[in-house]
């Protein structure tokens, strides 16, 4: 506010009060024996009301959260309602972002991200390990027959993850198949949108198994080969490390590790 604006509201509150406040000379201006009266009743009262909103804002803190597309998607976006049923106090406001391996420091408090767990300046706590294993959905197996060895794969789609196609040979240079062209069929920009192609039934995605245990459960896919393969990467809850022990935070993560899918669930063979 102007100091013209502070006069005006100085001269209201006096007429409201019907007493003046200050005097006011030309070098100085100084409270009134009136003012001197009320004083200290008003300054208490003043730092009552900034202490329970420092109090109350302590409360209820609010953590802006990057998170991958995936993770989002099919994990944490259909759970966010029980931790704010369970943690009202805390207000976890998710941004989606296509950069799963990268965190802006300068936008978000945390983040949930795709990587090694190795990032300067940042506490890292892995959420769920990378397990990738071909999916399908049942009806494909049903149509053109069981996949019985790897090589089998090499009459079907191969639906990719990532735009870059690193899943594929990645999984096939693991378990052995060098006949397998890994790099050939459909692109996407997410593993969501690989596996809801998968289950359309347009081909074979390969998937991280911690992000398709809900579709595995529910039969929407099956795993048509065993074989899987640990890329050593995995999806991780990242904070900048001197804010690791803040209370929202904390607490954020712990509620994240009690029901994040770090186990593997047993998927279900075609």
């Amino acid at each position: 506010m102007t100091q013209g604006a502070i006069s005006r509201q100085v001269k209201k509150l006096e007429l409201h009060l019907g007493a003046a406040l200050f005097l006011r000379d030309i070098n100085r201006v100084e409270l009134t024996e009136y003012a001197k009266a009320i004083l200290p009743a008003t300054t208490l009262a003043f730092e009552n009301i900034s202490q329970s909103i420092e109090a109350a804002s302590s409360a209820r803190s609010v953590i802006r959260l990057q998170v991958a597309p995936t993770f989002a998607v099919r994990w944490l976006l259909p759970r966010l309602a029980d931790f704010a049923e369970q943690h009202g106090q805390i207000d976890v406001r998710p941004s989606i972002t296509l950069h799963p391996e990268g965190f802006d420091q300068s936008s978000f408090d945390a983040g949930i991200i795709y990587g090694d767990g190795s990032w300067p300046s940042l506490h890292a706590t892995l959420l769920s390990e990378e397990v990738l294993l071909p999916v399908c959905a049942p009806q494909l197996i049903a149509d053109k027959g069981a996949i019985e060895q790897v090589s089998d794969l090499d009459g079907h789609v191969l639906l990719h993850t990532t735009t870059d196609r690193r899943d594929w040979p990645i999984w096939l240079n693991e378990v052995g198949a060098r006949d397998v062209n890994g790099y050939d069929g459909p692109a996407f920009e997410t593993l969501d949108m690989a596996v809801r192609a998968a289950e359309a039934g347009i081909g074979i995605a390969i998937g991280d198994l911690s992000l398709i245990g809900d579709d595995l459960r529910d039969g929407k896919l099956v795993v048509p080969i065993k074989q899987q393969c640990r890329t050593g990467r995995g999806t991780y809850f990242v904070c900048p490390s001197d804010r690791r022990s803040q209370s929202g935070l904390s607490i954020f993560r712990n509620w994240l590790l009690a029901n994040a899918p770090v186990r593997q669930p047993e998927p279900a063979w075609a």
